[in-house]
Formats: structure tokens, sequence, C-alpha cells
């Protein structure tokens, strides 16, 4: 009974301080001191002060579930990073579904790519970049520009559309980045008073703290002081974009010549180019 009684007190002391050491404890394999709560050194070189190069070979997990392979202090869930320049991840086949594997996943395809899942299907990633955005359009519509009114202008016609991004009246940005943009318009000849403006615009319904939502160019003709003539009027607008995927470019018109004007009917001096830097 004694005997009995012995043992339930050394497993109760082992109960009670056990967990207290398992809490502070880090776990070592093959190095003395380890840096982490798990830290296997596969090469057994570490010492007392490991260097980079010695800690090439070791694995850790960290207190907040990361893993590191080659080095000491992982920064994403998986970190294989480390200064030999080995940190290569190979990838396999796979038969699962895409559902079964999960968004997100990433296999090999026998066929030389690389698959990622959406959860509903496997789709090859792509071997070459996707061709920058690339829009020269000329305008012969003849379009009606009332006076002093925003006139957005449509019916253009398409020289070069690399990607399919422009609708004739509107561009929309396949993707984050940069973008080069030029405007001409001229209207037809007619008479021009005094202290005539025209203002050509490109718009974008991006309105970020790093993009400018408009640009305006306002040409003005004659000066005040001029006699009134009679000619063409034209203006030009440039611009570079900070845009997101799917924000969209609009060009428009205004003038204050007293009356309506249309657009003249030369493709030669209405035209746009949009470049994806």
């Amino acid at each position: 009974m004694k005997k009995k009684m012995n043992i339930r007190y050394t497993l109760l002391a082992c109960i009670l301080i056990f967990p207290t050491a398992k809490m502070a404890a880090q776990t070592g394999f093959f190095t003395p001191n380890p840096m982490q709560p798990l830290q296997i050194d596969a090469a057994k070189d570490n010492g007392t002060a490991p260097d980079a190069a010695k800690l090439s070979n070791d694995v850790v997990v960290t207190f907040d579930g990361k893993l590191g392979v080659g080095l000491l202090n992982p920064v994403t869930k998986v970190d294989v990073r480390s200064p030999d320049n080995e940190g290569l991840v190979g990838i396999g086949t796979n038969t699962q579904t895409p559902a079964a594997a999960g968004a997100g996943a990433i296999r090999y395809n026998i066929g030389g790519f690389l698959d990622y899942s959406d959860g509903e299907q496997w789709i090859s990633l792509p071997l070459a970049p996707p061709t920058k955005a690339l829009v020269n359009a000329t305008n012969s519509s003849g379009k009606s520009i009332p006076n002093n009114t925003v006139t957005y202008i449509d019916g253009w016609t398409e020289t070069i559309d690399l990607g399919g991004n422009f609708d004739g009246a509107t561009f929309t940005a396949p993707r984050d980045g940069f973008y080069l943009v030029s405007f001409s318009i001229t209207l037809a000849t007619g008479n021009i008073p005094k202290n005539t403006y025209l203002e050509t615009a490109i718009e974008s319904n991006g309105s970020t703290a790093t993009t400018i939502p408009e640009f305006i160019t306002v040409n003005s003709y004659p000066a005040f002081q001029a006699n009134a003539v009679s000619n063409y009027i034209s203006g030009d607008c440039n611009a570079i974009f900070n845009l997101k995927k799917d924000n969209t470019i609009k060009f428009s018109v205004k003038h204050n010549i007293g009356s309506a004007r249309n657009t003249l009917n030369d493709g030669k001096l209405n035209n746009l180019s949009i470049s994806e830097l």
C-alpha cells in the first residue's frame, strides 16, 4: 500500500512540474544551445556560436509556428531563403481534383507547366509575361460638341489594340501599373470669338493617394484683344496614370465658342494613344 502511495505522489509531482518545463523549454537536436522552440542541426556543426553558414543546414520552428529551413529567424509560414543560395522548393505532380487540393494549391504538370488551383479548376501559369496594353485610335465621326458642356468622345477607330482593352470610348486597365496616355482633338472650321478656350481632358475613375484622377489642358485662341477669326481650333492632353486593374480612362472636350461645333471629320487630326509602361 505504501509503495502504491509513493508512486501516486511521484506521478502527481510529474504532472505538476512537467507542463511548466514544457512551456519554457527549447528543444534542440545535435545543437547544444537551441535558439528556437525546436531546432535541428543536421550537420552537427553549430557549436556554441553558429554563424549563418552553419545555420544553413538547420531546421527551426518558431514560437508563432513559422518553419525555417537554413535560417534561424523565418518571417513567413515557410521560409527557405538560406544564405547558401539553395533555397529551392521542389513541387511534385498531383492527382487530386482542384476542389480537393483547395484554392491556392500549386502542382507540377508533367507537360512542363506549373498549375494552380482556384478551388474549381487547375489553371496553368503562363510561361511568358502578358502582352502589355497598347492602343492607337483615330476619330472621323464628326461628333457634335455643345457649347460650355463636358462631352465625352466616342466613336474611335482602333488601329492597334493589343489586349483588347479599348471599346471605342473607354479604356480598361488589364492590370495594376503605369500608363502613358496622349489625346488630341480638332474642331471643324468656324467663327472663333474673342477670349475662346478649348479644354481637352483625360479622366480616370481611379482615386488613390498616388493617382491623379484627371489631367486637363486649356488652349486659348485668339487673345482677348484680337479680332474674331474663322479657323480650326484644336487641343491636346498628355498624362501618366498609376492605375489599378479595371480602372478606366475616358476622353472629353469642353469649349465656350458660343454654339455647338463638330469635331473635324479627319482622323489624322483626332487621335489617341495608350501605352502600358
